[in-house]
């Protein structure tokens, strides 16, 4: 075996990252609802896994507070709770304030065209919502909020955001909502100007709006 074939298996997912990485994707899209029940065997024979390798994906995402362990049953998808979502806005308002801060100077024309043309996408979206509309534009919501956070420059930083934005999703799978436009435009009216100060005010209203309105939902 070549040492570039060593290279090429290594970076080869394994079993238990397989399905570690599946289970995680459906439960933060609502594939997997809160309360469903998994059995370890049945999930072992799905993907041809082993009894091992399953338990640690299992026990991993336990860990995580995506699932709860249930003796002599299996695991159950965990409800997320109003102080879950609201730890969880806490979060974003801190890191994504200080990451657009980190992104203003570094932006491209290219970069501020991307972001715009999603906005846009956004504007029509909202003219005559649907429900097949919210989850469009919560994804293009993502991408706009992912987009910032790799812009940074502080690839760790921009990995805690993106954690705390798939435990947004995972959180109000159930209840999609429709981003206003406007907040993001207000937003982008700021990074286009370099202005750093308005860009971190603009983004602290934006996460502390949106806070408001999902919490007074609960």
């Amino acid at each position: 075996m070549t040492t570039k074939g060593v290279a090429l298996m290594s970076t080869m997912p394994t079993k238990k990252e397989q399905v570690y990485e599946r289970i995680r994707r459906a439960i933060i899209t609502g594939e997997l609802k809160p309360g469903e029940i998994l059995n370890e065997a049945e999930i072992a024979a799905q993907f041809e896994s082993g009894k091992t390798p399953t338990r640690e994906a299992l026990l991993l995402l336990t860990h995580e507070g995506l699932l709860e362990a249930l003796p002599r049953v299996g695991y159950i998808v965990s409800k997320p709770t109003l102080q879950d979502i609201l730890e969880t806005f806490h979060l974003r308002l801190l890191l994504e304030v200080e990451a657009i801060g980190l992104a203003v100077d570094r932006l491209t024309p290219e970069d501020l065209r991307r972001l715009q043309e999603n906005n846009q996408q956004e504007e029509a979206l909202a003219a005559s919502p649907t429900q097949a509309d919210k989850a469009a534009a919560s994804a293009l919501n993502r991408e706009f909020h992912l987009t910032l956070a790799r812009l940074c420059g502080n690839a760790r930083l921009a990995a805690l955001i993106q954690q705390q934005i798939d435990d947004m999703e995972r959180m109000l799978a159930d209840d999609p909502y429709l981003i206003d436009p406007g907040q993001h435009r207000k937003i982008l009216l700021a990074l286009t100007a370099r202005d750093k100060k308005e860009a971190q005010e603009a983004m602290r209203q934006h996460i502390e709006e949106t806070r408001m309105r999902i919490v007074n939902r609960y």
